[in-house]
């Protein structure tokens, strides 16, 4: 005996792309929540110190609990919309997908359609500051790269408020406009996934360009694959949101039901990629935390000679038959470590193996 519902094949499969979709942002979800406690962590001790830092730290606390904000209401509508699509009006005409098509513009799910818009404009605008702060330490202002993606974020702009004006239309939906000669669903995701994309390639050709840079000077491999890594590239590039926005574009653009699901996950999606950013800068490893002390130790290492050691004779001395220590200066032999205790952060005294050759 069959208790299958007396729906077609292609409605039952919408069906489960709607569920699917579901079941998956609310693991989307469960990442952003993880990724706003410890961006909340690490940048409340921030804001604890009046630095150079404090208002650029005090802005990003102020962005990741507007955007946790934005994704905790997305995921509430988004979940009571789909209780309602299949439990409350399961015999809907059509069955849970054709209800979710219909009641798209409905006020429980015009919560999470303001929230993903909102959410997607907040995320715009740091990818597009970041990637001008990235090019603006090629010591010029980059006021073609600022004008390209500044006339594009205010084109997402438009296109976001005609979208959100469609989807909140009675009777209309993502997949269509009752009362409208233009579908805005697809020039709105265009539009953001082409700038997305842009400065995707804008900021892996500058990490590209600043790998080559670095490998000429004197700072090593190490510091090398600090911002060029392939985590680092992919994190720094928002490369998660692009790639998202694709897999929802492409499907939507065919007419086909997988974009169900992955509409529902770039609800989340969006606020992964600002997120791991913004981590990352409060860990200390991301472009703008490390470029000016990367800059310093960059000039640092080509103007001023190099030692071995921390011990100097003085050329009177050695006529004299004499060696002088400076007193403010600590001899170590190979072996031993130093430990500085500030506060919450332990700073590593690298090992002394070996000083400068002593005069006869």
């Amino acid at each position: 005996m069959s208790y299958t519902p007396d729906e077609s094949p292609a409605q039952l499969y919408a069906e489960k792309t709607w569920l699917a979709g579901s079941i998956m942002t609310g693991i989307g979800y469960g990442v952003v929540l993880a990724l706003f406690w410890l961006c909340l962590q690490l940048l409340w001790r921030r804001t604890r110190v009046k630095d150079a830092d404090y208002a650029r730290n005090c802005f990003f606390l102020v962005y990741v609990c507007v955007m946790f904000t934005l994704g905790s209401l997305f995921m509430g509508s988004n979940s009571q919309f789909t209780q309602l699509a299949f439990i409350n009006d399961r015999n809907f005409p059509g069955g849970p997908s054709a209800w979710e098509v219909d009641m798209f513009s409905i006020s429980v799910d015009e919560i999470s359609n303001v929230s993903f818009v909102l959410a997607d404009w907040c995320a715009t605008a740091l990818m597009v500051w970041r990637c001008v702060i990235i090019y603006r330490d090629c010591g010029n202002c980059p006021w073609p790269i600022i004008m390209m993606l500044g006339t594009m974020f205010l084109g997402s702009v438009v296109f976001g408020v005609l979208f959100l004006y469609q989807i909140s239309s009675p009777l209309s939906s993502p997949y269509s406009a009752a009362g409208m000669n233009v579908n805005f669903t697809l020039p709105y995701f265009f539009f953001e996934l082409a700038t997305n994309i842009t400065v995707t390639i804008l900021i892996v050709l500058r990490l590209y360009l600043y790998r080559l840079h670095m490998k000429q000077a004197l700072l090593g491999p190490g510091h090398v694959a600090e911002h060029t890594s392939v985590e680092s590239v992919i994190v720094e590039s928002a490369a998660i949101y692009s790639t998202f926005s694709l897999l929802f574009l492409i499907p939507f653009a065919t007419k086909s039901p997988i974009a169900n699901v992955f509409m529902q996950v770039l609800g989340e999606a969006q606020l992964i990629a600002p997120l791991l950013i913004i981590f990352r800068e409060a860990q200390g490893n991301g472009w703008i935390s490390s470029t000016v002390s990367s800059t310093s130790s960059s000039k640092t290492a080509v103007q001023s000679p190099q030692y071995s050691g921390i011990e100097f004779t003085s050329q009177h001395m050695r006529n004299e038959g004499l060696k002088s220590t400076d007193s403010r200066d600590v001899s170590m032999t190979a072996g031993e470590d130093s430990n500085i205790d500030n506060d919450d952060n332990v700073v590593e005294v690298p090992r002394i193996t070996s000083s400068l050759p002593q005069g006869p």
